[in-house]
């Protein structure tokens, strides 16, 4: 279980501070942020917690200056009680983990670009082997024209060391093994007379790792959608679209050991969404989707998938220091594995469900002081083929974390924060426990 992403995925490239790990959903109220520091994203339980953390903390509200520009540096030092997530036998270890940071958010005339970019630099004490290097890069292009057109271009690029114990029957291994992840999405939107406006989106995720083992969790992915929204008042949005995702994992089964030869595992889904945003009051707000569809095997092995799935937000703002956001959601695992859950990046796995539930809090105690807490669970359940023979098993995930932040100066934020990992499985091989517990400290000068 790596621990070098305790600062990452705090940020959404929009500079945007999200409450909790969740790659989505940002609550309002969170103040607005030059950067997203991010030690490598996908990392082990240990990290989890100082992930969303130092991610919410890793910059100022720097957007309402003069200068769009920012660089900055962060140190997390933090100790691990299981880095490789084993039921037993667990080794626990001394991490350290630096990043250089820089970004932009400008705005030129209907124009908004938004960049933020780390470089990680995490190092072991006792288990040198895992000693790495990572990156992020999110940035974003918000556009509109003087007539009815508008859209988005985002991107997200990252390389960090990979979750440990993954589980999807793949053995626990004991090895450097990095992931990386590349995303691209589009959005067009063409506002027609009325509170009617037609919304086509596109989008492209790729995932690979360097340790074979993780071969067939390796994906590409393809997916468009069309649809209408409706806006009958500014609190107010409904939506409904059709979408077709593509699929395909290059190296799902093994079918020569000698020649490394793999055999490809391809799904077509097509999906009805029904979308929804209501503004209740100024201080709660819910979005959520609703989708019904079925997923296809089209090449190799796997299962085919018929249900409902979706995913709910609700965002709270009880008074100005309260900011609470709760997330619900069921889907497959291919599709889970882009929410990510306690700070964990869940496995992509095109055979699973998975359904979780999050909620993260933040308090502000002073002008200076922020204390945060979060909590998650999800539960997996997953259906094998093997030998004509069907084998089911079932997985429990759960993360709670505690911290707090002082925000010495605009340019100076110092915090630490605890953080615990269990997973209950019916494959005794896929339990553990671990916890972490760790400091940091982050610059920035804009």
């Amino acid at each position: 279980m790596p621990t070098e992403s305790l600062i990452a995925g705090g940020l959404r490239a929009s500079g945007t501070c999200l409450p909790s790990p969740a790659p989505t959903n940002a609550a309002p109220g969170s103040p607005r942020k030059p950067m997203s520091v991010s030690l490598n994203r996908p990392l082990p339980p240990a990290a989890l917690g100082l992930l969303s953390l130092l991610g919410c903390c890793l910059a100022s509200p720097a957007l309402a200056d003069a200068n769009p520009y920012y660089v900055g540096t962060a140190l997390n030092l933090s100790h691990v009680s299981n880095i490789y997530r084993q039921n037993n036998n667990a080794n626990s270890d001394r991490v350290v983990s630096a990043s250089l940071l820089a970004g932009i958010d400008q705005t030129f005339g209907r124009q908004r670009l938004n960049l933020d970019a780390s470089l990680q630099a995490n190092r072991y004490q006792n288990n040198s082997e895992l000693n790495n290097r990572g990156y992020t890069l999110k940035g974003g292009l918000d556009w509109s024209t003087a007539e009815r057109l508008s859209g988005s271009v985002k991107v997200n690029n990252s390389q960090s060391l990979a979750t440990y114990n993954i589980g999807s029957g793949i053995a626990p291994i004991f090895k450097k093994n990095i992931e990386k992840n590349t995303a691209v999405d589009a959005v067009l939107r063409v506002g027609l007379v009325t509170k009617f406006s037609a919304e086509a989106s596109a989008g492209q995720r790729s995932r690979r790792f360097s340790a074979v083992e993780y071969s067939r969790l390796e994906v590409d992915q393809t997916r468009y959608s069309l649809g209408l929204t409706y806006s009958p008042s500014p609190n107010l949005r409904l939506g409904v679209a059709g979408r077709h995702t593509r699929d395909r994992f290059p190296r799902f089964t093994l079918i020569n050991l000698l020649n490394a030869e793999y055999q490809a595992s391809e799904f077509t889904r097509k999906d009805i969404d029904l979308t929804g945003r209501a503004v209740l009051s100024g201080a709660s707000s819910i979005d959520g989707r609703i989708s019904h569809g079925r997923s296809r095997v089209k090449l190799g092995a796997g299962n085919d998938f018929n249900g409902t799935t979706g995913q709910l937000t609700w965002t709270w703002l009880p008074t100005v220091r309260w900011n609470i956001a709760t997330t619900l959601s069921r889907d497959t695992g291919l599709e889970t594995s882009f929410f990510r859950v306690g700070g964990n990046t869940l496995n992509a796995d095109q055979n699973r469900v998975t359904t979780s539930a999050q909620l993260a809090v933040s308090y502000e105690l002073t002008a200076k002081i922020v204390l945060n807490a979060s909590a998650s669970s999800s539960r997996a359940e997953r259906v094998d083929d093997f030998l004509g023979q069907q084998a089911k098993s079932q997985d429990r995930d759960t993360a709670y974390s505690l911290g707090a932040r002082w925000l010495y100066s605009r340019s100076i934020q110092l915090g630490c924060q605890y953080t615990k990992n269990s997973r209950s499985s019916t494959i005794v091989q896929y339990v553990y426990d671990a916890n972490s517990f760790g400091c940091y400290g982050q610059m920035v000068l804009n």
